[in-house]
């Protein structure tokens, strides 16, 4: 069998009682005008939107034959995006849907991944690439938040 290891896949999320980062900052827009970020937003992730990630199970179970002799593949995006960066992108959004956010930074550095980092799997991507950028990915879930707090 092959192991799938993710990292920070992001999309739509119905559960909002935990929402992960960018979900979390989207609703902080709408609901207060304001991403309070939990930390310094220093810290780095690769993020995959979960169309692509859904993609990337596909392939891997199609092409399974030539991917068999890898046991942990990682899944993901393959670039490092910092969490300021993040909020920033979200911020523009908001601007072009004529509503200012404002960003405020935590003072606590990451925790919890301490900037473990992933590894694209350069066998995997010969048969699959991601279709959508952080910013697209980011958008879509905006899109489907903004019809929420019309």
């Amino acid at each position: 069998g092959i192991s799938v290891r993710l990292w920070n896949v992001y999309g739509i999320e119905k559960n909002l009682e935990k929402s992960h980062v960018i979900t979390d900052f989207i609703l902080k827009g709408f609901k207060y005008r304001k991403i309070k970020m939990m930390t310094n937003g220093e810290e780095k992730r690769d993020f995959l939107y979960a169309v692509d990630c859904c993609r990337g199970f596909e392939i891997i179970m199609k092409k399974y034959n030539y991917l068999n002799s890898h046991k942990i593949i990682d899944l993901n995006y393959g670039q490092y995006t910092k969490i300021t960066t993040v909020a920033k992108i979200i911020q523009k959004i908001f601007r072009k849907n004529n509503l200012d956010v404002k960003i405020i930074k935590g003072r606590k550095y990451d925790e919890v991944q301490k900037n473990l980092l992933n590894n694209s799997n350069k066998v995997l991507n010969k048969y699959w690439k991601t279709k959508f950028s952080l910013s697209k990915g980011i958008l879509e879930v905006f899109k489907y938040y903004k019809n929420i707090y019309k």
